[in-house]
């Protein structure tokens, strides 16, 4: 790619647009907060909300979920986006988009992470603009969707005849695989399968993704071949847009669909088909459509995976152009995996905190074995429309392909070192990845690519000056996991210990990587530990030395000292005074209190 790309108006204007974004959503201007005369209804029983559907309805392990845009509670105006639960007894049965519908059950707000590393229930709703959630029992459709929600409407009938098809004859797992393949939404996947697949780095199979829509869309017009250019584009992007719309038109498929027209369109008018230009058009269409898209790991897997393709693969292909066809197609598409990898690795870490190693060598059988995959599912829904005598067969073939599928992936998992836990990343050690991953993709350009390597290197050299500068004498942070109540100790001189682990290991370990602790330098017991819990301890830490001590424990700093492992939990004590905040907002939250000697501060 032509690095002048970098300075045409539309991607200046993008990147302006976006820093206003965020901007805005620093300055809080995206929150939802509901207002304050609305809490009181938080926690009620009975809580009748009146409004339209405006999501998909599916499986979750809390039961069928769905957004509405409600408009009412009680009679009462109620302007909120709700995310509903009805349970899994078909009580949803003929819910769809646009339908007015009247809820009952009752009503919460959304959970904050009590931990570091937990599931922040409150940020991931926030950032789509659902404020509630309601548990609902009843579900009553008041009205059929206008004519602007006809066509979603009748997609998402579409996509619940997929999946009530495949739940028909198959069994909920491999049901659930197929989903995944075909729709992108694979629900509660059983637990060994999931690790399996997301440990092979094929969790993008399962998920929603853009080459999904490109598959669709490359079916139509294949199927379309017998018509004109225009016809097929046009076939192309009216089935591109109904999978679309029957997927939830989240931002993957949005990316593809928009992208895929525009390159139809520049080649009708017998113009360049700029790829570049193609995906910030996508960008632009779906961040103006909704600005939120910009804060979804959706959103910036695709856009980071196919920038890098963008920049890379020209270049790339041009090298490549010597080699026999097969082995230039087998080398062409392992470049892929890798520059795929590479561009997630960030989102990975900051997203999920786990990451696969294998995942490039994987994704050479997988993904071409995907769209045959793809192309099963679809053909075996069709016959079953026709009919069901074919359902044992079917069943049969499909159930064998699906676990085929993950026996690949548990193959590739087994590997030694397949996949490793993640420490999330900072903003300043993002900007230095990329920025280095940008210099490599732009290879052989030296000079751009040194000057990105030596941004980067300062870059993460002035983070790491300044974070030695601000560390203070000591700093505990005491993790909301009763009874041990566990505590991370942050030393002036860079070690950090582990305090009274107790035998919630798993939820201790997500909060280490969460604060980007790979390895402590010293675990101190203050009560005994349980082998089954000692055990999970060592597969899941890394540290050098262990302290059993007789509780209660005191680390002093000046006038400030800490107490673990105490009857009344820990304790934070400046010389005989107690900071009697600690306890209580320790009930609602991990609690970090820092201190240089002389004073804490609590946050």
């Amino acid at each position: 790619m032509p690095l002048s790309n970098l300075r045409r108006p539309l991607f200046l204007l993008l990147l302006a647009y976006i820093g206003a974004i965020i901007l805005l959503e620093r300055r809080g201007f995206f929150r939802v907060d509901p207002p304050e005369e609305l809490l009181r209804f938080r926690g009620l029983a009975a809580c009748g909300i009146r409004g339209r559907v405006v999501s998909p309805a599916k499986d979750d392990n809390r039961g069928k979920k769905f957004v509405i845009a409600a408009r009412s509670l009680r009679g009462r105006p109620f302007r909120q986006k709700v995310l509903a639960y009805l349970p899994k007894s078909g009580a949803d049965a003929g819910l769809r988009p646009g339908q007015e519908v009247e809820l009952e059950g009752r009503l919460r707000l959304p959970r904050p992470a009590r931990n570091p590393g937990e599931f922040d229930e409150k940020r991931f709703l926030n950032a789509r603009g659902i404020s509630w959630i309601l548990r609902a029992d009843r579900a009553r459709i008041v009205a059929a969707p206008p004519a602007a929600w006809r066509l979603k409407a009748a997609a998402e009938s579409a996509r619940q005849s997929i999946e009530s098809f495949f739940r028909r004859v198959l069994p909920p797992d491999e049901a659930r695989v197929f989903a995944g393949l075909t729709l992108g939404f694979k629900g509660p996947l059983r637990r060994d399968w999931n690790r399996a697949v997301q440990d092979a780095g094929a969790i993008h199979l399962l998920v929603p993704s853009g080459a999904k829509v490109a598959f669709v869309m490359l079916a139509a017009w294949w199927l379309a071949g017998r018509l004109g250019p225009r016809p097929r584009w046009a076939a192309a992007a009216c089935v591109g847009g109904f999978y679309t719309l029957m997927v939830g038109a989240e931002a993957p498929y949005t990316r593809a669909l928009w992208a895929g027209a525009a390159l139809g369109l520049c080649r009708l008018w017998g113009r360049d088909s700029g790829t570049f230009q193609a995906l910030v058009l996508a960008a632009w269409l779906t961040l103006l459509w909704d600005p939120r898209e910009l804060f979804s790991a959706g959103f910036q897997m695709t856009y980071a995976a196919v920038g890098g393709l963008v920049v890379a693969m020209p270049a790339i292909q041009r090298a490549l152009s010597g080699l026999p066809r097969r082995l230039r197609g087998l080398a062409g598409v392992c470049a892929v995996s890798l520059i795929v990898q590479a561009m997630l690795w960030p989102i990975f870490a900051n997203t999920f905190g786990r990451g696969s190693l294998v995942g490039a060598l994987a994704n050479l059988l997988l993904v071409p074995a995907s769209g045959f995959l793809m192309s099963a599912g679809f053909a075996a829904w069709l016959a079953g429309l026709v009919t069901t005598a074919a359902d044992p067969w079917l069943g049969a073939a499909l159930g064998q392909l699906a676990r085929g599928f993950v026996a690949v992936c548990r193959a590739f998992a087994d590997l030694p070192g397949a996949a490793a836990d993640l420490c999330p990343m900072s903003g300043a050690q993002i900007a230095a990845y990329y920025g280095s991953a940008a210099g490599l993709l732009i290879l052989p350009r030296w000079k751009p690519a040194l000057v990105l390597a030596a941004a980067s290197l300062a870059l993460l050299g002035g983070q790491a000056a300044l974070e030695r500068l601000r560390r203070p004498a000591l700093s505990v942070v005491l993790l909301r996991l009763p009874p041990a109540y566990p505590a991370l100790a942050s030393f002036s001189d860079g070690s950090r210990w582990l305090i009274g682990p107790g035998t919630r290991i798993a939820a201790v370990a997500s909060a280490l990587r969460s604060r980007g602790v790979r390895r402590v330098d010293r675990v101190v017991l203050t009560a005994p530990l349980p082998r089954r819990a000692w055990l999970r301890l060592r597969g899941k830490v890394s540290f050098a030395a262990v302290d059993r001590v007789a509780a209660p424990l005191r680390l002093c700093r000046g006038a400030v000292c800490f107490e673990f492992g105490g009857a009344d939990g820990p304790r934070v004590l400046r010389g005989e005074a107690q900071y009697s905040i600690i306890p209580g907002r320790l009930k609602l939250g991990a609690v970090e209190v820092t201190t240089d000697g002389r004073r804490a501060e609590v946050r």
